[in-house]
This record gives C-alpha cells, sequence and structure tokens, in this order.
C-alpha cells in the first residue's frame, strides 16, 4: 500500500515532466518545417491583378474605409465590389467618390451593390456580381500593401491550390502609439494576433490548413459560385440555429472537402493590418472566435474525410478540441506536484519563468508604448482556459456584434 502510495505521489512530477517533453517536440517541429516554409513566387503562368475580384462586406463603414479602399485599388484589381444595405448605401456611395478623386490615374471599377443584411448574404451577394477568376475578399478594416495581390496571385499557379489566405498584422495609428493612449484592450488583441499570425508548421509538414484567415483571403471563383456552395453556406446550421458568424470555417470546410488545399502566402509584400478593438467588446470578439473555431474543428473531424491523409492533422485536431482538459490536467499536475515534489516543481516553474519573460519581453521590445501594460500580455497568454471552457459552453450562442458600434444581430 505504501509503495503504491508513492507511486502515485510520483504522478503530478511525472505528468509535468511529460507536458515539458510535449512542449519541446511540437517547438522543436514546429521550428523545423516553418524553416523549410519558401513561399510562392511569380512564373511565366502567373495571373495579373486584373484576374480579381476583390469583394467587400460593409454596414456602417469605419473610419479607415477610405484609406483601405485607396488601398485596394492600387492593387489595380478588375473590380472592386462593395456590398452593404439600404441603409448605409449613401455613406458607402460617398466614400467612394472621395477615394475615386484622391485616386491618381486609372482605377479599377468600383460597384457598390445593395443585399439583404448579414455576413454570408452580403458576401455572395458580391461573390454573383464578379466577374474576376480570383475573388479576394476584405472586410472594410483590413489594410493591403500596394503589391499584395501580386505576391498572392503566385499561390494559384499550383491547380491544387483551391484558396490563399496572408500573413495578419495589427494596425494601431499613429496617434494611439502612446503609453497614455493604448488601451489594455488593445494590447491584448495585439498580443494575440501577434502569436497567432501565420503559423505555416501544417502547411509544410501535411499540406494542411484548418481555416483561411476570415478578415481577407483569395479563392477561386468557381468554388463560390455554384448552387452546392450557395446551398449549403446559407443553410449553415449548429445544434438547430442558423449560423452567420463564422462563414469562413464553413468555406474552409467546403474547399478542403472538394480535394484543394488551402495554402498560405508569408512573406513581406503580402502582409495585411487589421484594426483591433478598443474597448471590453475584445472580450466578445474572442469568444466569438473561439466558438466558431471549436464548431470548426468538430465538424472537420466528421465531414472532411481529408483530414485523415495525415496522422499530425489528425493529432492536432483533436489536441485542439481537446484543449481545456489538457490544460486542467496541468493545471492539477501543478497543484499536486508542488504539494509532492515541491523541489521538481520550482524546477519546471523556474524553466517556464524565465522563457515566459523572454517572450514577453521580446513583445514588449517590438511594441514598447505598451510596456505599461505589461501584466495584460501575461493575462492574455494564459486566458485560454477562460476562453476555450466558455466557448464550449454556449456553442450554440449565434450572437453577434458588428464593428465598433457593438450593434447586436441574432
Amino acid at each position: 500500500m505504501a509503495v503504491l502510495q508513492f507511486q502515485l505521489s510520483l504522478l503530478p512530477a511525472a505528468t509535468l515532466y511529460f507536458m515539458w517533453v510535449w512542449g519541446l517536440v511540437d517547438y522543436y517541429f514546429d521550428k523545423y518545417y516553418s524553416s523549410k516554409y519558401k513561399p510562392a513566387i511569380r512564373g511565366p503562368l502567373t495571373r495579373t491583378s486584373k484576374s480579381v475580384s476583390v469583394v467587400v462586406r460593409t454596414l456602417q463603414p469605419p473610419l479607415i474605409f477610405k484609406e483601405c479602399l485607396l488601398a485596394w485599388m492600387q492593387n489595380k484589381p478588375l473590380e472592386i465590389i462593395i456590398s452593404t444595405t439600404m441603409e448605409h448605401i449613401a455613406a458607402v456611395n460617398a466614400i467612394v467618390k472621395e477615394a475615386i478623386k484622391e485616386m491618381k490615374g486609372v482605377h479599377p471599377r468600383v460597384l457598390t451593390i445593395v443585399s439583404a443584411e448579414g455576413a454570408r448574404k452580403q458576401l455572395l451577394a458580391g461573390v454573383l456580381e464578379a466577374e474576376g477568376e480570383i475573388i479576394a475578399t476584405s472586410d472594410n478594416h483590413i489594410l493591403w500593401g500596394p503589391q499584395y495581390l501580386d505576391h498572392m496571385l503566385p499561390c494559384f499557379d499550383d491547380p491544387r491550390v483551391g484558396a490563399a489566405g496572408p500573413q495578419i498584422t495589427v494596425n494601431i495609428p499613429k496617434e494611439r502609439q502612446h503609453p497614455d493612449k493604448i488601451t489594455k484592450w488593445e494590447v491584448a488583441g495585439t498580443r494575440l494576433i501577434d502569436r497567432a499570425s501565420c503559423n505555416v508548421m501544417m502547411l509544410v509538414a501535411a499540406q494542411w490548413v484548418w481555416i483561411l484567415p476570415g478578415t481577407t483571403c483569395m479563392i477561386r471563383s468557381h468554388l463560390l459560385k455554384n448552387d452546392e456552395f450557395t446551398e449549403g453556406y446559407l443553410n449553415d446550421t449548429w445544434n438547430g440555429v442558423l449560423l452567420d458568424v463564422g462563414e469562413d470555417t464553413w468555406v474552409s470546410r467546403y474547399i478542403l472537402r472538394r480535394g484543394y488545399i488551402i495554402t498560405m502566402q508569408k512573406c513581406q509584400e503580402t502582409n495585411v493590418a487589421r484594426t483591433i478593438k478598443k474597448t471590453a467588446a475584445y472580450v466578445q470578439q474572442v469568444l466569438r472566435w473561439e466558438r466558431s473555431t471549436i464548431q470548426s474543428y468538430f465538424r472537420t473531424v466528421t465531414e472532411v474525410p481529408q483530414m485523415y491523409k495525415h496522422f499530425l492533422i489528425v493529432f492536432k485536431t483533436w489536441e485542439r478540441l481537446l484543449k481545456t482538459p489538457i490544460i486542467l490536467i496541468h493545471l492539477f499536475a501543478w497543484f499536486f506536484s508542488l504539494y509532492y515534489s515541491p523541489l521538481t516543481t520550482f524546477c519546471f516553474l523556474s524553466y517556464y519563468a524565465y522563457y515566459k519573460y523572454k517572450d514577453v519581453s521580446s513583445f514588449l521590445d517590438k511594441y514598447r508604448y505598451m510596456r505599461k501594460y505589461w501584466w495584460v500580455v501575461v493575462v492574455q497568454d494564459f486566458s485560454g482556459l477562460y476562453f476555450n471552457l466558455k466557448a464550449m459552453l454556449t456553442l450554440s450562442d449565434a450572437s453577434w456584434e458588428r464593428g465598433e458600434g457593438g450593434r447586436k444581430v441574432l
């Protein structure tokens, strides 16, 4: 009995050791495969930007909308289609006129259309109007670089590629890059996006990306312009609740089911910048993202047989779905190991604290005006359990907010 009790007392420390090894293996896998990544480069068969229709959805245009519109125009696509509602068409048209006046030289056709309200209905309305071979989607607050399209298009030289996404960065206006003006919510959002930005390990190891960036991406138009897509896209439900949010996850699964590859183009020219929440609305936004991600991973298991082509895809899918139990096991291991094996626990704690300090310091060196909120960076890093658990418990919550105004739509 004493031997059994002794062996059980070693279990928490053994669990910490196992988690440490797991983390190291994951780190070196990521480092190895990421080092093998090479972005697609232009070739003689690469399409021109004139093969691209840009489709944008908006309600009340944000303050940055004109700047974004000018950036899209500078990429010289075939056309830009802005899908809005009757309530907001006048405001959108006024901004379009201003942008055209400011645009020097020849500019692409800019078409504003009226659609029924809703993320999916508005996107689909724009897609059906599009004439380009490739459709580039963008949210109404996304800034492209001047060569974004030219450097994204080489991805489609590979006929297996159905869609491609860029690396997402944050856009914090110059006037807000000050310790007294930046908010803790902006710091949290910047940290989240900075850590999640364009991981290419699974792309290199297994030619796999689960979800396209919903903020902006590029897709072969024939994949979106058919009755099967329309029917499934507009009638997507979860537990009997009709979904509007999370449309990027549905599109991603649809493309994967059809046997196409989703790829990522990671280079300086394809970096795009998005705005982030300045208020506590950030929490609801992250919960929304987390719900959509969890729903999509569950559906990938049952709807996308292509995921079983590689062991790593299966492993990483279930690792993501079991995030809360894994974190809880780790937490309980820390608690009991501290009681039974304090020296071992202290060694592990020192190791993690050292590397967390280095990681956070590196981030704050990059964003020096955020140093005041160093603690927010740490809280954000350890918020996974809260967001994942709450999202799991509210998977059927389809309420969501659009824009900074916090307008709720069911």
